[in-house]
């Protein structure tokens, strides 16, 4: 499976409805988004902690914004982008939310609000972050899917990963410190590669995804399509 990383970002600004589009219409198996939330406990897909505000000679917190600010911003809410998924309920999605943002908003209350707007559609998102404990707060309160971003292979050794089984476990390609990537109750996800080359060595490592950034290069090569299968 090849995952896009806020959609197709070179063709389309990232974290937006037509960034999704593009990666849809490329063939897309999965698309990874990232969501921040206003000072309005809104959730919006935009990936950076702070927006520069036109007008404003600082770049502002993002959850110090009121959606009012945001509303005049070429991004789009959550919302938006559950509606456009129920219209394309074969893709599946990989939601990111940052400790900061954890910190900043509360993550039962982050999750609630997602958990409310997906819907019926809560079983095409696997909730995404760094933290372990989050994870599982996620799960108790009926996230179907989580994915796990973690440092170090080693690491998914650990009694509190185990314990947990994530769907998938994310690691950046630098951070894997073994030639091949252990089995588990998990998939692997290797980010983010860009070339075929990169992607063919990848699953020989074990990785079962990709999240890439360059997603038209691999979907034209025809030996990333032998190995994914796309």
């Amino acid at each position: 499976m090849l995952i896009a990383h806020r959609g197709d970002k070179t063709r389309q600004p990232e974290n937006t409805i037509a960034a999704f589009e593009a990666a849809h219409n490329l063939g897309a198996c999965a698309i990874q988004c990232d969501i921040r939330f206003s000072a309005d406990g809104i959730p919006w897909c935009f990936h950076e902690d702070s927006l520069h505000i036109p007008g404003n000679d600082q770049s502002q917190v993002f959850h110090s914004l009121r959606d009012s600010q945001l509303h005049h911003q070429s991004i789009n809410r959550f919302i938006e982008l559950v509606d456009w998924a129920s219209c394309h309920r074969h893709l599946d999605w990989f939601i990111g939310i940052s400790p900061a943002n954890i910190a900043a908003t509360g993550f039962v209350t982050a999750v609630k609000k997602l958990m409310e707007l997906m819907r019926s559609e809560n079983e095409s998102f696997a909730l995404l972050t760094a933290d372990c404990r989050s994870l599982r707060a996620a799960r108790n309160m009926g996230w179907h899917r989580v994915a796990l971003e973690i440092n170090s292979v080693s690491r998914c050794l650990s009694a509190d990963i185990v314990t947990l089984a994530p769907e998938y476990l994310l690691i950046r390609d630098s951070q894997v410190e073994c030639d091949e990537l252990p089995p588990g109750p998990w998939q692997w996800v290797v980010y983010e590669i860009n070339s075929t080359e990169e992607a063919v060595l990848w699953r020989k490592r074990g990785a079962h995804h990709i999240l890439t950034g360059n997603l038209p290069l691999l979907m034209r090569s025809r030996e990333a399509s032998d190995v994914y299968g796309f």
